[in-house]
């Protein structure tokens, strides 16, 4: 409804006979602003929960590959850097550390990643190894590894979520991403 009205507006306007259109563009744009940055915001948290949740999937898969246990360790980022995984053994395929920046695009200090356990072990079948933490977040509480992602001015909050010892896993959003460490 209001983007119709500024829309007539701004059709109805002429920047030759309307000398004020420059602070007219300003006002419309200290009006969109916020909603612009809180879309940002959220693409960020989708953005590096999915890259969460393919590394869970990634440390499971590769458990199996290899008849081997695999953990992967989920470290917060700090003010000058991003969240990273590091995975043990080293995969083949990618390494030891990965950073959860998509490839520079998300700054320093813009997302916070929270677990309510610094890692999680998967074992030669792709079974969690050890017993999943108790979740305190919800009632009546449950086990299972959590690692919440959020950006640090807002824009939602989005989980990635380990449920079952056999590695059952799920994305979450909102009010059941709240994680306690």
């Amino acid at each position: 409804m209001k983007t119709a009205i500024l829309l007539k507006f701004l059709q109805s306007c002429d920047a030759k006979a309307t000398p004020n259109f420059p602070n007219m563009l300003g006002i419309l744009a200290s009006i969109a602003a916020p909603g612009w940055l809180g879309f940002i915001n959220r693409q960020r948290v989708r953005t590096v929960n999915d890259r969460v949740f393919q590394s869970l999937r990634l440390a499971q898969s590769e458990a199996k590959r290899t008849k081997q246990q695999v953990t992967i360790t989920f470290n917060p980022a700090t003010a000058t850097d991003p969240p990273t995984i590091k995975f043990n053994p080293p995969l083949a395929t990618g390494g030891e550390t990965q950073t959860l920046n998509a490839g520079g695009e998300i700054k320093p200090g813009t997302i916070t990643l929270v677990s309510n356990a610094p890692s999680i072990t998967f074992d030669y079948l792709g079974n969690v190894k050890d017993e999943l933490p108790i979740d305190t977040s919800v009632n009546p509480k449950i086990s299972r590894f959590k690692v919440a992602v959020a950006a640090v001015n807002g824009g939602g909050k989005q989980c990635a979520i380990v449920e079952t010892i056999i590695g059952g896993m799920r994305t979450g959003e909102g009010p059941e991403c709240t994680t306690t460490p």
